[in-house]
């Protein structure tokens, strides 16, 4: 093989790669992400999570402290794409509250509240083909991971466990089918 042949290939892929690398810089930014930005914004998840599992007869997911696990689980252990959607899911809530009611979430009515969430949730596709190439692309939207973890934090906390769902603190023996009453709890414990 001529020599010259060859190092033009290799000097011809190394520049496409570090073209490829530039462009991507410059046209998509730097992935990298400020952690420590949603803070700032626990009032408003508060609220939200508020609307999600509200207080009846046992307690909301205000009382049972979901935010300061969302908010842990976002900080620390969230990739930085749903961090950043999560992010930018929170700016979008305040400003198309701001458009349509004048005001910020937490000064809306409990109507114009339940409305907001209502539209988000029922502004994704239905298609689950279309949705799981989304996800793989964009990461789970804002709507779906505060909702999971509101739903998921709500459970494990101590009082989504013993009050909202049958909790029993020392397990006695394994049954493997076991006849549920109408009005039974679902179990606390897998």
């Amino acid at each position: 093989m001529n020599r010259r042949k060859a190092m033009v290939g290799i000097l011809a892929v190394t520049g496409m790669g570090i073209a490829a690398f530039t462009t991507k810089k410059f046209f998509f930014g730097n992935p990298k992400v400020q952690r420590g930005q949603l803070r700032q914004h626990l009032s408003l998840i508060t609220e939200m999570i508020d609307i999600i599992i509200p207080p009846t007869d046992t307690p909301g997911a205000k009382e049972a402290h979901v935010q300061d696990y969302i908010l842990g689980y976002m900080e620390f252990c969230a990739p930085n794409k749903e961090y950043v959607n999560f992010l930018h899911g929170l700016y979008e809530v305040q400003d198309s509250c701001n458009n349509m009611y004048g005001a910020n979430f937490e000064g809306c009515t409990m109507e114009e509240k339940n409305e907001i969430l209502k539209d988000l949730d029922g502004s994704y596709s239905a298609n689950d083909f279309i949705n799981k190439i989304e996800v793989k692309l964009r990461g789970r939207s804002f709507f779906t991971i505060l909702r999971s973890l509101t739903i998921e934090g709500y459970c494990t906390s101590k009082l989504g466990a013993t009050e909202l769902l049958a909790y029993q603190p020392i397990p006695t023996v394994y049954q493997a089918e076991i006849n549920i009453q109408p009005t039974q709890k679902a179990w606390a414990t897998r």
